[in-house]
């Protein structure tokens, strides 16, 4: 009886059920692609401030331009960038140094600009609360959480509650803190909630992209401006996103973000150290060095404000000199200030004849026709000719007084061992026999005419190989080049994400490659292109920083 009872039970609610009850769910759809470029996305690593991003940072928050870091452990170079978020290590050293740092900092911004930590002029527990929840949200570049007020406020309040302790104290002590926590040192990145299980990317949360934006325009913090528009959820509009990338490439912090990436990809650093053999340069000075690398910059900065495309770059016909640099580019009656020059061909044209940029791809006693030729093959090509074999000897031919350094070098052809590398590198570098290792122009070289014919030998841009004379003419047959753009754009977009490039950027690069050439190779357009790429605005779902 009971089990005839539970069975038409059973048997009217099944009736039931199909007369009225609902339906069961379909299986969950997968959701529309976020973008063009749908698919796995590259994990980009939490991010440990560079020291010139440390710099710029409290320069921009405190108005301190003592380059605190000049004493942080140097960063490891990955692919000539020092921003490599997974060689970026905090050491014992870099604790102690973000320990002094802050101390100095802290200090400093409470005696002489404290308007610009403590919004208000009393010494009220609402005054502490303003302090905490202002500064830690410019700091940590979002509104501070639940739980980091309280922690932050409960240490205040133990600092003044100390001894002799009073409220500008427990402010400074406080903000100590705030500077060596990793909310600070380091820019996290969690993503927003994937929105079904099918997703592969995840937007950022607008505050992480308000961020990488900032950091990758100005190599700074965002300012509150940008802040209260990704707080406000607006950046995940593109048209948003994009004016905001337009707006902070308007504003004169963005020559600091444009000049990172040059200076690291051109290693301008490291023209004011230079040293030549004075045996064979008698006229080399320190001074000199540090010259070269001031006009070097110029140059950059005037090429980026004039013209703002690869194609001038790499063809401007400007110079900027002074009195040291004078008897090298062959221009009298100049000052100790830098002026500009228009240098004829077949001279001077561009980048690749700039004399710091000569004088760093040199060797202390002669010109380098590998190291010049290299840089072409990597940095404008992506080109990268493979290391010697293990064992070989890397030492250039010394120089005498009997042959040119093109003779000398020429070895490498006949030597089965080197030729297979050198056979690329040696002809592209060639074409700079016009310049010695000051990057001053000359036509002879120990008595001997200077051979200044050089070849591409290789290339995926058919426009590209081929014989040349001298820079002017492969300069401009460079800056013709898709390859060309199409590496530089390349180069770019590593820098921004901070490591190397995956499978799951090639949609994304393609597309940043693509608006870079549309756009006659103007950088500001590559910039943009890069922030609006699948690749900048979002990480992986589900993955754990």
């Amino acid at each position: 009886m009971h089990m005839r009872f539970v069975n038409t039970a059973l048997s009217c609610l099944a009736l039931a059920c199909l007369a009225g009850c609902p339906k069961a769910p379909d299986p969950e759809p997968p959701p529309p692609p976020m973008g063009e470029c749908d698919g796995v996305a590259e994990r980009t690593p939490m991010r440990l401030l560079t020291r010139a991003e440390y710099d710029n940072t409290v320069a921009d928050l405190f108005g301190d331009t003592s380059n605190l870091s000049r004493d942080f452990p140097r960063e490891p170079v990955v692919h000539g960038f020092d921003n490599d978020a997974k060689s970026l290590q905090v050491t014992d050293e870099s604790v102690t140094r973000y320990l002094e740092a802050a101390e100095a900092l802290a200090s400093s911004v409470v005696s002489s600009r404290r308007a610009r930590v403590v919004p208000c002029q009393t010494t009220t527990a609402a005054c502490a609360e303003q302090f905490i929840t202002t500064t830690g949200r410019r700091l940590f570049r979002r509104s501070i959480t639940i739980e980091e007020k309280a922690a932050f406020t409960t240490f205040f309040n133990q600092v003044l509650a100390s001894p002799q302790a009073t409220f500008d104290a427990a402010v400074e002590w406080t903000l100590q803190v705030m500077l060596q926590s990793p909310q600070f040192l380091y820019r996290f990145e969690e993503g927003a909630v994937p929105g079904s299980k099918w997703d592969m990317r995840t937007p950022l949360v607008d505050t992480e992209l308000a961020t990488r934006l900032s950091y990758l325009l100005w190599a700074s913090t965002p300012d509150d401006a940008l802040l209260d528009l990704a707080e406000a959820g607006q950046l995940a509009d593109p048209a948003m996103l994009e004016a905001q990338a337009r707006r902070l490439l308007a504003d004169a912090r963005a020559d600091r973000g444009r000049m990172r990436f040059f200076s690291l990809w051109l290693r301008t650093g490291d023209v004011g150290g230079l040293g030549k053999d004075l045996g064979t340069y008698p006229s080399f000075t320190p001074a000199l060095a540090k010259a070269w690398q001031t006009s070097l910059e110029l140059f950059l900065k005037d090429s980026l404000r004039r013209d703002g495309t690869l194609k001038g770059l790499l063809t401007s016909d400007r110079l900027f000199v002074n009195q040291l640099m004078g008897p090298y580019v062959n221009q009298a009656g100049l000052g100790a200030d830098f002026s500009p020059v228009t240098m004829p061909e077949p001279q001077r044209l561009g980048l690749l004849t700039q004399p710091g940029f000569l004088a760093r791809l040199s060797s202390p006693d002669q010109s380098s026709p590998i190291r010049r030729g290299i840089f072409v093959l990597e940095k404008l090509m992506c080109q990268s000719p493979p290391p010697p074999p293990a064992g070989v000897a890397i030492t250039p031919p010394l120089p005498n007084t009997g042959t040119t350094t093109r003779e000398r070098f020429q070895q490498h052809a006949s030597d089965a061992t080197c030729a297979g590398c050198h056979r690329l590198i040696d002809p592209v570098g060639f074409g700079f026999e016009n310049y010695d290792a000051l990057g001053a122009w000359r036509t002879t070289e120990n008595g001997k005419p200077i051979d200044a014919s050089g070849e591409i030998v290789s290339a995926t841009d058919a426009t590209l190989p081929g014989a040349f004379t001298g820079v002017p003419q492969l300069a401009r047959r460079l800056a013709e080049s898709r390859q060309v753009h199409d590496c530089v754009a390349s180069e770019w977009t590593r820098f921004a994400m901070g490591r190397d490039l995956g499978a799951g950027d090639a949609c994304s690069l393609a597309q940043i490659q693509e608006g870079f050439s549309k756009s006659q190779g103007r950088f500001d357009d590559l910039l943009v292109a890069i922030v609006m790429s699948d690749t900048f605005r979002t990480r992986p779902a589900g993955v754990a920083r």
